[in-house]
């Protein structure tokens, strides 16, 4: 091979492959961040459909529950009569607001069908007569496109609802798209346009796949910095230049230049290339030595930010500490851990409050060896350095850093192949002692939290908290068009308990209240004390009949009560007058919800204490 070529061949090898590298490498960062924002958008919009199928689904079994308790429905099941089941079905459906209804008798037979053929979040309830089963109801109150104009108006995204023969329905025209598989995200062509898909199974609903749709964002060399891509682009063009001129010299100073090219190699920037004289091989050499220091200074560059990224993961760990999402928290934990320690697969559990972790590789040997690293963590209440096999992992204690001493949890990451070096083992116990004090700063917020929001006498949530819970409910109730209710209780003759057996004993006769509200409501109830001796209970997704029912049930416990006296000389009896209303029947808001259970209070009142009274419908009440 010629000179020019060994020296076109040596070019080749020593600039235009690492800027090729470089470039890919460039490429490959910008895209995996360009995908890694466009999957984080569509994991949060895949959530909030979720929800909103969750939302679906709850509605669907009340209904299905109202309709199951229909007599008419029992019985046109009970006589046979497929028409007359259809004809109660149908009045049914329009009045419990179902979409899709299937009445099926006791052998499995579709005695009636209201509503198309498709449904979402579908619930099937069995009916039961005196003498067994009647039959069996399956109840949807939304339709797939209703579903998905819902998901569409709520995260902003294109979505389709996908069975196992294809799209059931969809917000834009897939054609023949394929969607990524379930639980992964993928760049998809529709209609000549690139889009980012992800797809969840929707619960409960068999092969039904729910798919979203986003935009995705530019990615490639072009997209990345712009100095980075000024750098690589000017550094090719001066190396363009020297490879002209070398291929021009033919001098004897060749060799000199092969042995400092050699040198500039092995990132020796030390030696110069001798420069003799004026001519086009001395400019070379020039040029050569002017390389060598650019070089020299990108390298210096790159050691200087090695210690700026190693100071940047000094303050994510600070920002640990100060963080409050106590879930979001540990799963960013767990991926840092995973880049930090080179770890394949890494968990945090805490053993009081059992909120966890994961990330990475969930192979069941990764994990194996994970829970026997923290099994004997939790043992020793130390540091483990374990192996299994081929799989070799870290486990640490969570520890309390504040009084009493303990731990809360475990944190551990496992990989394959060689041990955790001693620099991997220090970095993982700096972010477990991060994680250590954010657990607690999380765990002293929500004590604090919880404290600006309770009565401090009777435990129940105070005022504040009362109006931001009657708010959201009455936003919730009219976006699903559900029933909310409230009831409001007044002490009677309250006042004169305190003027007759003094404060404490009236303290004591609303702790006695807070405990009877407490006991009788639902999970999903909320009472408070909504001030002095009133009280309230929020009922979401219930009728005045419910909450009159409800309130007389509190009225006489409270009646059938004996507080003990605090001097000891016997108990004390007090009764209560309980007000309840209801919307949509008797209120449009929040306001008038409260307006209008404060009427019915004050009617029962009015009428002699010691009852309940139900507000009027709100006709009824304009007309009076």
């Amino acid at each position: 091979m010629s000179f020019r070529g060994r020296l076109t061949l040596f070019f080749l090898l020593i600039v235009v492959m690492p800027m090729i590298a470089v470039a890919v490498l460039v490429t490959q960062v910008t895209t995996q961040s360009r995908n890694g924002k466009a999957d984080a958008r569509l994991a949060a919009g895949l959530e909030t459909a979720l929800s909103v199928y969750r939302d679906d689904a709850a509605a669907a079994r009340q209904a299905a529950n109202e309709l199951g308790r229909d007599p008419a429905l029992g019985v046109a099941l009970q006589s046979g009569d497929s028409a007359q089941v259809a004809a109660v079905a149908r009045v049914a459906a329009r009045r419990h607001r179902a979409r899709y209804l299937i009445v099926r008798d006791a052998e499995g037979r579709r005695l009636a069908a209201v509503g198309g053929s498709g449904a979402v979040a579908p619930y099937r309830l069995n009916l039961r007569g005196p003498s067994g089963g009647l039959g069996s109801l399956v109840v949807s109150t939304t339709t797939p496109s209703e579903y998905l104009a819902e998901v569409r108006h709520l995260t902003g995204r294109d979505a389709a609802l996908v069975g196992p023969a294809g799209p059931i329905s969809e917000t834009l025209a897939l054609g023949d798209a394929t969607l990524p598989a379930t639980g992964h995200s993928g760049d998809i062509e529709v209609a000549g346009d690139t889009l980012r898909a992800g797809t969840t199974d929707l619960p409960g609903s068999g092969d039904l796949r729910l798919a979203l749709f986003g935009p995705t964002e530019s990615g490639g060399f072009f997209s990345s910095s712009p100095l980075v891509a000024a750098v690589l682009v000017v550094f090719f063009a001066v190396a363009l230049v020297f490879v002209a001129m070398l291929l021009r010299a033919l001098g004897g100073q060749v060799a000199a230049m092969l042995d400092a090219a050699r040198r500039i190699g092995q990132g020796d920037f030390s030696h110069k290339v001798p420069v003799v004289g004026k001519d086009e091989m001395a400019g070379l050499a020039s040029e050569f030595n002017k390389m060598s220091d650019r070089l020299s200074t990108q390298m210096d560059e790159l050691r200087r930010q090695q210690i700026e990224i190693d100071r940047s993961v000094s303050r994510i760990g600070e920002a640990f500490a100060s963080g409050l999402d106590r879930q979001a928290l540990l799963q960013v934990v767990v991926e840092t851990s995973l880049g930090a320690c080179r770890a394949e697969y890494g968990t945090i559990v805490l053993s009081r409050e059992g909120a966890e972790a994961e990330a990475g590789d969930f192979n069941p040997g990764l994990r194996d060896a994970s829970v026997a690293a923290a099994e004997r963590a939790r043992a020793r209440n130390d540091l483990v350095v374990g192996r299994d096999g081929d799989h070799c992992a870290l486990a640490s204690p969570l520890r309390r850093l504040a009084e009493p001493p303990g731990n809360v949890g475990v944190m551990t990451v496992a990989r394959s192949g060689e041990q955790f070096s001693n620099a991997e083992r220090d970095v993982f116990l700096y972010l477990v002692g991060q994680v250590s004090a954010s657990i607690e700063n999380i765990a002293l917020h929500e004590l604090v939290s919880e404290q600006a929001v309770t009565d401090e006498l009777t435990g129940l949530s105070n005022n504040r908290r009362f109006r931001e819970l009657i708010s959201k409910e009455t936003a919730r109730a009219h976006r699903f068009g559900h029933e909310l209710s409230l009831i409001l209780l007044d002490i009677d003759d309250f006042k004169r308990v305190n003027d007759t057996h003094g404060h404490l004993q009236g303290d004591e006769v609303l702790r006695t209240i807070g405990v009877v509200l407490a006991s009788e409501s639902r999970g999903v109830d909320e009472p408070a004390r909504y001030g002095g001796e009133e009280f309230a209970v929020a009922l979401p997704e219930t009728g005045l009949g419910g909450a009159v029912e409800l309130g007389e049930r509190i009225r006489a416990r409270i009646e059938s009560e004996a507080i003990p006296r605090i001097d000891g000389s016997g108990t004390l009896k007090v009764t209560a007058s309980v007000g309840a209303a209801s919307m949509p029947a008797s209120a449009d808001s929040a306001r008038t919800l409260i307006a209008a259970a404060d009427a019915a209070l004050y009617e029962a009142k009015r009428c002699g204490k010691n009852r309940v009274s139900g507000a009027p419908a709100a006709s009824a009440a304009r007309r009076s």
